[in-house]
């Protein structure tokens, strides 16, 4: 949908007397568009294309053009179109007329730049003149002089022009032909970097606002259609050579009369974001770099039931959005499983009226670029819930793979780009044969939390944050309930030990002999050179990571355990287990199998022990049998109480156990505070063996300030 920006029927004008403009307090992410006659002023999100009206008027009632951010002293300076003049605007944005000698007399300028606290302009009969400012800077009404730069700009028919922050050269576009050109500012020497046609289409308007970012990036906004235009000149060798990457950015105001400045030395997007991206790996597009996917939020039209946060930039594994902020991503529900060859449901609930797109990466390449990848195209939603099908192609790869949904107020929307409105939801998705059925625990999209103490035999300070993990599992099944596929995703939630733990599952009941050659181990999204499977051991066990200390992110001794500590999530594994055709694999214990902790071999020699127990020494979940590496001389040391005769392992005689598996994502204790105290409901149900107090880990019966509350 085009958007114009409509005047106002009544302007408020200013008394440059009463109303002395000062600086801008910082160097602001928006470029400002200055639009009309006379000139108002509006801030634009070049990230996303939405704007907002900043002035209905500079109180100079004229038309202003060639502006440009002075990131020196923090004022815009433009030039009078209508008085022929230079002026400068601060945050009140209230002009002020200057005193420039040097110009030519009754000449006017319709493009220019700042940088380095010099004030550059451009006129196509007259060529280049610059203005040093530094005057100004201890006393406001000095006389500037203009001095004339030789180029050989030639008849260059440019709007604006924008200097590159990086490089330090003077760029703009001829509109006839969309040759971009690069000036030297010191030599006055011009050359055509590129013709822009092939990349954004002939000719068709002139570009009246272009801006650089703190990247090298120039944004170039077209005047007939409001598009915005991003191109790469962050490389001098690219430039060179002509090769420079330029994409259909995002979609701004259409507008005439106009003129753009911005803070080159500023990111498109800042600690005070108001925009929504997605979470899928960055070779479908995800990340700001990468042009990908981003809606503005706070306009009422998103997924689901919550509406989304902001985001600096997409995340991409170990994180996403649910990790870092709110539970947001809930609009899309697969009804049903994604059979090759089968329509399958989706279930999309929307907030209001809106257009919906999606794709699919069927092939799983690594990108939705494919033919038949855009599986939903501008569909219009109602508010509520709308249930759509897919057809899954009977060629889809079978397998894990990613899914991206995009929904707005406007059609038209591309797996990457910027929009005004709405939400971006990529979702990690399964794609299984004719018949196939899923089994989840805790649940499709839930994560359970398994959390330890790692001073086993020792109760220690009890605070089970040492190690905590959450995960989920999700089991494949043929069409005769045979288990064919074992997906476990998780992440390392807090580590508040100071000693060396390695993290591991075992699948009891199955043998190493049974894994299938094709089973990966992924950490952050990379494939492990070996997939995790313990060589030396009969059983089938999958060590995760042998120190999880080594994931850590540094400069933070207790990893979200302590309140200062809010470090990101910094370590995402995998594993993707297959089993060979003959094994019968109802023999595989329940889910979630045998999650448990072992001492990293070779790290040091723990509290009270004599020697480092390495692999042998083991915690699991209370009563779960350790593997065939743990050492049993540790039973009954200290506060353990097991007693493998009766199948009683990892509990104190209290019925304390060293592990704890919560289906839910559990809020644990802060460092050094006893899990009793966090959770005070905990003792009625250790020594009821379970049967009281079952739901004694809900946060609303935690101890005010006892346990961690993330802030990431």
């Amino acid at each position: 949908m085009r958007k114009y920006l409509s005047l106002l029927s009544l302007a408020v004008f200013f008394s440059l007397e009463a109303h002395a403009d000062v600086p801008f307090d910082t160097c602001p992410s928006q470029a400002f568009l200055f639009q009309s006659s006379p000139s108002k002023l509006y801030g634009v999100n070049l990230a996303t294309g939405g704007y907002s009206e900043l002035a209905a008027t500079t109180g100079l009632n004229t038309h202003i053009n060639a502006v440009g951010f002075n990131d020196t002293d923090r004022y815009i300076y433009g030039f009078d179109y209508d008085n022929v003049n230079v002026i400068r605007i601060g945050k009140n944005y209230a002009g002020e007329q200057l005193s420039v000698s040097g110009l030519p007399e009754g000449q006017r300028f319709i493009s220019g730049d700042v940088h380095d606290n010099v004030y550059y302009l451009h006129q196509r009969a007259l060529g280049l003149f610059k203005i040093d400012l530094s005057p100004l800077l201890t006393d406001s009404s000095s006389i500037l002089i203009a001095e004339a730069i030789e180029s050989n700009l030639g008849t260059l028919r440019a709007s604006d022009v924008a200097i590159n922050p990086i490089d330090g050269k003077l760029y703009a576009v001829d509109n006839p032909s969309y040759d971009l050109y690069q000036v030297d500012l010191s030599t006055g020497n011009a050359e055509v970097v590129t013709n822009m046609s092939t990349d954004i289409g002939v000719p068709s308007g002139g570009f009246g606002a272009i801006y650089f970012d703190v990247n090298g990036n120039l944004y170039l906004s077209r005047n007939t259609d409001g598009k915005i235009f991003r191109v790469d000149l962050s490389d001098e060798d690219e430039i060179a050579s002509g090769d420079v990457a330029i994409e259909h950015f995002a979609d701004g105001p259409a507008s005439a009369q106009n003129d753009g400045a911005r803070c080159a030395n500023a990111p498109i997007v800042d600690e005070d974001s108001t925009i929504d991206f997605g979470d899928a790996p960055d070779s479908y597009l995800t990340l700001l770099a990468s042009n990908g996917p981003r809606h503005e939020i706070n306009t009422g039209y998103y997924l689901g039931a919550i509406a989304p946060d902001s985001e600096g930039d997409g995340f991409i594994s170990p994180l996403d959005d649910n990790k870092a902020g709110f539970a947001d991503e809930d609009g899309v529900g697969f009804v049903t499983t994604l059979e090759a060859g089968n329509t399958a449901i989706v279930s999309v609930q929307a907030s209001t009226t809106g257009y919906l797109s999606a794709w699919i990466d069927w092939n799983q390449d690594g990108d939705f670029e494919d033919l038949n990848e855009k599986i939903i195209s501008d569909n219009l939603l109602s508010a509520g819930t709308n249930a759509l099908s897919i057809a899954v192609p009977v060629d889809a790869v079978i397998g894990s793979t990613w899914s991206r949904f995009r929904f707005a107020e406007t059609s038209g929307l591309n797996f990457y780009g910027g929009a005004t409105t709405g939400e971006v939801e990529d979702h990690p998705i399964t794609v299984m044969e004719d018949g196939s059925s899923l089994r989840y625990y805790p649940s499709s999209s839930g994560y359970a939390t398994v959390a330890y103490e790692d001073n086993w035999p020792k109760e220690g300070d009890y605070d089970m944050n040492d190690v905590v993990i959450r995960f989920r599992v999700t089991e494949t099944l043929d069409e005769n309930d045979k288990i064919t596929r074992v997906l476990i995703q998780g992440y390392l939630a807090a580590y508040g030990a100071g000693y060396h733990n390695g993290f591991a599952f075992r699948l009891g009941g199955l043998s190493r002999t049974d894994i299938n050659a094709a089973t990966t181990l992924t950490h952050n999204a990379v494939v492990q050179e070996h997939n995790g499977l313990e060589l030396d051991a009969n059983e089938a066990i999958f060590i995760v990571s042998d120190d999880l200390k080594q994931k850590l992110p540094s400069g933070c001794m207790y990893y979200r355990t302590a309140q200062h500590c809010h470090e990101a999530i910094s370590f995402e594994f995998e594993i993707d287990v297959y089993f060979d055709e003959s094994v019968d694999t109802r023999s595989l214990m329940s889910m979630p199998y045998d999650p448990f902790v072992f001492a990293t071999p070779g790290a040091y020699v723990r509290d009270g022990l004599w020697y480092n127990p390495g692999r042998g020494l083991e915690i699991h979940l209370a009563d779960q049998e350790p593997t065939e590496k743990f050492d049993t001389y540790w039973y009954g040391w200290w506060s353990d109480s097991s007693d493998p005769g009766s199948d009683r392992y990892f509990k104190t005689s209290s019925n304390h156990p060293w592990a704890l598996l919560i289906t839910d994502e559990w809020s644990w204790p802060r460092e050094h505070v006893d899990l009793v105290d966090a959770y005070a409901e905990f003792a009625g149900y250790a020594e009821s063996a379970g049967n009281n107090n079952v739901n004694w880990y809900l946060l609303e019966k935690a101890t005010t300030d006892k346990t961690f509350a993330p802030e990431d």
